[in-house]
């Protein structure tokens, strides 16, 4: 659905804003501008929430080496890396934490042993983190995730890319200019994500624009399509774990 589909349908169907409810010079009780803000609020925590933006293609996925850097900021966007590799490579960089790092030595090219106590050193990167730090977004709010490679890049690998799998936010902003325009969030999702719209409109109590109680049976219905979505995306993002006897290093004798 686009803007203008999406505006129509909070207006008229769900908060029932017509045109003979308001005298004076606006004939309706939420502007567009007010509206399409709902909107947006209601996209970004619908993904938020929700995981339901998984990206691999966009701008946002791709982070160039520097040579000795081992920390790259990422776009505000971006919520978590579901894995990385480095272009050319047919194997993902293995996924470690901050304390496995510098007791990393690499027996070969994609076998990633934590127990080893040696420093290794800048080359070609072989596994990544997130749980570095976070860094501040344009408006000061410490929420960006940065992504660490290990070991740093030498100057072979100055200038080489990193592809991503991205669960993100959505990237542009709805306009009430943009009516054309179709939210990033998937479409199946898009008259589920009205109900916080519908609910951030109505909290006020006031008998002419609000109803309180009105207010939170939309709240708590975008609540339960966010639990329904969120479990949708875990069983397409993530294997099952599996487990059996005699594999993996052991072993046993009768």
């Amino acid at each position: 659905m686009n803007l203008t589909e999406l505006l129509d349908e909070l207006r008229s169907n769900i908060l029932y804003d017509r045109s003979d409810r308001v005298a004076g010079g606006d004939p309706y009780l939420w502007s567009d501008a007010t509206l399409v803000r709902y909107i947006n609020e209601a996209q970004r925590r619908f993904a938020r929430r929700a995981l339901v933006i998984r990206d691999n293609s966009s701008a946002v996925t791709t982070v160039t080496l520097v040579e000795g850097q081992g920390e790259y900021v990422l776009d505000p966007s971006v919520l978590a890396v579901l894995s990385a590799k480095l272009t050319g490579d047919n194997a993902d960089l293995a996924r470690a934490g901050h304390s496995a790092f510098d007791t990393y030595v690499v027996p070969d090219t994609y076998f990633f042993d934590p127990a080893q106590l040696t420093t290794l050193a800048p080359g070609k990167p072989l596994a990544f983190s997130t749980d570095e730090t976070l860094a501040e977004d344009d408006s000061g709010s410490v929420s960006v995730v940065s992504l660490r490679v290990y070991p740093t890049p030498s100057a072979d690998y100055d200038g080489e890319t990193i592809r991503l799998r991205l669960i993100r936010l959505p990237i542009d902003k709805l306009v009430p200019t943009g009516l054309s325009a179709v939210p990033e969030i998937p479409e199946d999702y898009h008259l589920a994500m009205l109900d916080w719209a519908a609910y951030l409109a109505l909290r006020i109590v006031d008998t002419d624009a609000g109803n309180a109680k009105r207010a939170d049976e939309f709240r708590m219905s975008f609540e339960a399509h966010v639990m329904d979505a969120k479990r949708e995306m875990m069983r397409k993002i993530f294997a099952p774990t599996q487990w059996g006897f005699g594999r993996n290093g052991f072993s046993w004798e009768r």
